[in-house]
């Protein structure tokens, strides 16, 4: 069995600050321009609107995880392609570029998003846990999310509608009475709160969809908590 030698590894980050001042996630860049990773793959675009800018996706999963990034997480920064990880392994230089980098306060996550069946590789579950190991000594937390853990309902879906109706002002006497039908029980599901609609199990309310809470560090999550819409986090869309 090869002994290993003593790992070294480096980051490199595409941003805009001198390099004697510290790293600033609010002013990161991505490290290439966006590209399709097979011939089938679908490019594409979204709108942040709570940072002014377009997030560019590479793959149709990257696409909906952004969708559910941007309508649930509330994050205080992120980038797609932020920085490149460079690293010795048994002798062979290795390099490796994720998905995402999110930050909420001093909580700094790093995704890779890929197909089931390539998460489950055992090559590549041997890969991530060498590369989870090297960002923990930068003090970033590193976490593999899924296809099917992307595309699980509800959750797309009511991020979806999140994002459709995000500009939807509510008045303030509506904004109390959707409180208050939050505050009368404990858990319930969008349709169930959806007032004046002629089919409440197919639409819910755009106001309603609007007083969602949107701040978690774990944004890919499935069930809706009024609990914790009331006390005013969230863990969930």
């Amino acid at each position: 069995m090869p002994i290993e030698e003593p790992r070294q590894s480096k980051l490199t980050f595409a941003g805009s600050w001198e390099p004697s001042q510290p790293i600033d996630l609010s002013r990161l860049s991505r490290l290439r321009e966006p590209v399709s990773r097979s011939k089938s793959g679908v490019r594409g675009k979204i709108a942040d609107v709570l940072f002014g800018r377009s997030r560019h996706a590479e793959s149709q999963n990257e696409l909906r995880a952004f969708r559910i990034l941007v309508a649930t997480a509330r994050a205080d920064a992120w980038q797609e392609q932020p920085f490149f990880l460079e690293y010795n392994h048994y002798g062979k230089k290795h390099r490796y570029t994720p998905d995402l980098l999110v930050a909420w306060g001093p909580h700094k996550e790093v995704v890779e998003i890929k197909e089931d069946r390539d998460a489950e590789l055992p090559e590549n579950q041997e890969r991530f846990g060498l590369i989870r190991e090297l960002l923990t000594e930068y003090g970033y937390y590193f976490r593999v999310r899924k296809r099917s853990e992307i595309r699980a309902e509800p959750r797309l879906m009511n991020a979806s509608l999140t994002l459709r109706y995000r500009c939807v002002e509510i008045p303030a006497p509506e904004h109390e009475n959707i409180r208050r039908a939050f505050c009368a029980t404990p858990e319930s599901t969008l349709g169930r709160v959806a007032p004046n609609t002629d089919d409440p199990s197919k639409h819910p309310s755009p106001r309603t969809t609007g007083l969602l809470p949107s701040r978690s560090p774990t944004f890919l999550v499935q069930t809706i908590s009024l609990k914790e819409v009331r006390n005013g986090t969230d863990s969930s869309i």
